[in-house]
């Protein structure tokens, strides 16, 4: 069962679908988002495989060829989204200096097509909220006026200005080269976010970019503009921060985020942020 939400005469739409077998080609209009809600979706995109499972999404625009499988015992239940080319291009060129660069990468065949998980980006919460309303039938009247696709365009282009940047940032010869490269060490990062309060080795994160030790280090510093413990590092303080601004205390913290102990981790926390730990707890820093 395939059933259209919503569709205009500038080519936005909302479709939910569900089904328990599937096989069929996968149009993507304009900047088109197909999230899974229950269940895993297998796409094959420009030649490449994706397992989209609960939680996750995929964003292609009208270059990407696409084919959708479907095979399980239970419903598998997934939303669709169109966002016209021309309010992406919009958005584009209002929200960024370089916006005729960003709408080219975004519009053309030189977009970069990929797996992402709603915990980890701008796009996410919309979708998880788009999703719950149309469970429970409350979502007509965001349908009013075109609003919604203005917000979910720039949700999208938030992210993918992310990836268009350091994308960018890679140096080797080949596009092709560049963009697996880049999916590798995106895995990863999405690995170091989803166990950030484990103590990965340089080896785990690597071994999830298929490259050498030395390799992902130059790539990721390349891409990202720190080292992946430098990263690993600061997104733990930064999530530090947020508990302890919720009432954490800071030796619970502390050791919960890896810290050996009160004062490693009251050092490493000035040097992020410029206060201590205890002063973000006193003043709500």
């Amino acid at each position: 069962m395939n059933h259209t939400i919503y569709t205009d005469t500038e080519k936005n739409a909302i479709r939910f679908s569900n089904f328990k077998k599937l096989e069929a080609s996968c149009a993507f209009t304009g900047l088109g988002v197909k999230y899974v809600a229950a269940g895993e979706e297998i796409y094959y995109a420009n030649g490449k495989k994706y397992k989209v499972k609960v939680g996750d999404y995929i964003i292609g625009n009208e270059f990407t060829k696409s084919l959708v499988q479907i095979n399980s015992a239970e419903a598998v239940q997934g939303l669709c989204i169109d966002i016209s080319s021309d309010i992406i291009a919009e958005v584009a060129e209002f929200h960024d200096v370089n916006g005729s660069e960003l709408k080219e990468f975004l519009l053309s065949d030189q977009f970069f097509v990929n797996r992402y998980n709603v915990k980890n980006t701008s796009l996410g919460y919309s979708l998880h909220e788009i999703n719950q309303k149309i469970k429970t039938g409350i979502f007509s009247n965001d349908l009013q006026h075109n609003e919604l696709f203005y917000s979910l365009a720039e949700s999208i282009i938030t992210d993918q200005r992310f990836v268009f940047e350091h994308l960018s940032n890679l140096d080797f010869k080949k596009n092709v080269t560049n963009e697996e490269v880049f999916r590798a060490i995106l895995q990863a990062k999405l690995l170091v976010d989803e166990r950030i309060t484990d103590n990965l080795s340089l080896e785990q994160m690597a071994l999830e970019t298929g490259i050498s030790k030395y390799h992902f280090i130059r790539v990721f510093k390349a891409a990202f503009g720190i080292s992946p413990y430098q990263y690993q590092k600061r997104k733990r303080l930064e999530l530090a921060k947020t508990d302890l601004l919720s009432g954490e205390e800071i030796l619970f913290t502390a050791i919960r985020y890896g810290f050996a102990d009160t004062p490693t981790f009251s050092k490493a926390f000035k040097q992020q942020f410029g206060v201590t730990p205890g002063a973000v707890k006193k003043s709500n820093f």
